[in-house]
């Protein structure tokens, strides 16, 4: 987060949030700040998580689409963690400061369960089925959304397009394969049953494991995008979070995916011509991270993003993939 972002939050901005929300105050306690001040609290007895975000980085049309979004999920059974309402009866509060800006608060209830990261043993097969039935649950929900307003509305992918560019822009080669591979996915079709709004983020950080089962958290990035794309950041994660161990990338890759799409087929299906571009998303999603770190790494560098960068670069501009996946070799499901 940027310092003047912190430099604008207080105490005060804390104590109007919980008084929106009626939490308890004696045990709200901050645990991130990476994108939005997060803390965790208790709501009419409930666990829950208060999040607050700067307009800097969503505007309150995109917090209430993403807000509605998740009740709308949660109200069809998906194992996601749903918003609360204030004592206004508000999904969302604003906070308008003296510079015009504000900050928009929203609270979830908290999930219950272990991370993946830390629990590296419970990635079993039953687990990874369970992963891609909650994804397709997603996408088949999302066939039926409509936002309850207009003006509840999520980004479009290609909004981000922009910042990528312009955080590339010292860097040519990767500038350019970055627009290489935007051209070719703007090219792609969209339909009710390849393209809607999706989480784009359903990373073993975003969801807690309970007794085998998951719930899902942080919308904070859901987008209007193809289904496909989410199955290609789940791909991307479980391998910079180094899950396959000692197994080589594509050995374990190709395993997982199999698993996971066992689990996604019980309730949604894409169409193998969709399956073959998992390699064009997981390349886009290496150069939009690439991107992400660069400017990180210019707010605040150190050695491990220094390394990444000098890593990620030669692969990029060498049009090296992050994993080399074959989906009409690799599935198992692929019809020819």
């Amino acid at each position: 987060m940027k310092s003047e972002i912190e430099n604008l939050f207080s105490d005060e901005i804390l104590n109007q949030s919980i008084e929106f929300f009626e939490l308890e105050k004696d045990k709200t306690t901050k645990i991130d700040s990476f994108e939005s001040f997060i803390f965790e609290s208790v709501w009419k007895g409930i666990p829950c998580i208060l999040r607050i975000t700067h307009s800097s980085h969503r505007n309150i049309e995109q917090i209430k689409g993403e807000l509605d979004w998740i009740n709308y999920l949660a109200g069809n059974s998906a194992p996601v963690c749903e918003a609360f309402p204030s004592l206004n009866g508000n999904y969302v509060e604003k906070i308008i400061l003296q510079d015009s800006s504000y900050f928009l608060v929203a609270i979830f209830r908290k999930a219950e369960g272990v991370t993946l990261n830390k629990n590296k043993h419970l990635l079993t097969e039953h687990l990874i089925i369970e992963w891609g039935k909650l994804v397709g649950k997603l996408h088949r929900l999302t066939k039926e959304y409509l936002p309850s307003t207009k003006e509840n509305k999520r980004p479009m992918w290609s909004d981000y397009i922009p910042n990528i560019e312009e955080y590339l822009n010292e860097e040519p080669v990767a500038l350019k394969r970055a627009k290489e591979i935007t051209k070719t996915i703007r090219a792609l079709p969209k339909d009710r049953d390849s393209f809607g709004l999706i989480h784009y983020d359903i990373h073993q950080a975003n969801f807690l494991i309970n007794n085998g089962k998951i719930s899902l958290f942080d919308f904070d990035d859901s987008e209007y995008s193809w289904f496909i794309a989410d199955i290609a950041v789940i791909l991307f994660t479980v391998l910079w979070a180094k899950l396959n161990g000692e197994k080589s990338r594509e050995e374990f890759i190709i395993d997982f995916l199999n698993k996971f799409l066992m689990g996604y087929n019980q309730e949604n299906e894409l169409s193998n011509w969709w399956l073959n571009k998992i390699p064009e998303f997981l390349r886009m999603r290496h150069i939009l991270l690439y991107a992400v770190i660069i400017r990180e790494h210019k707010l605040n560098p150190t050695e491990w993003s220094k390394k990444l960068i000098e890593e990620w670069k030669s692969m990029i501009e060498s049009d090296i993939p992050y994993v080399a996946l074959k989906p009409k070799k690799h599935l198992k499901m692929f019809v020819n």
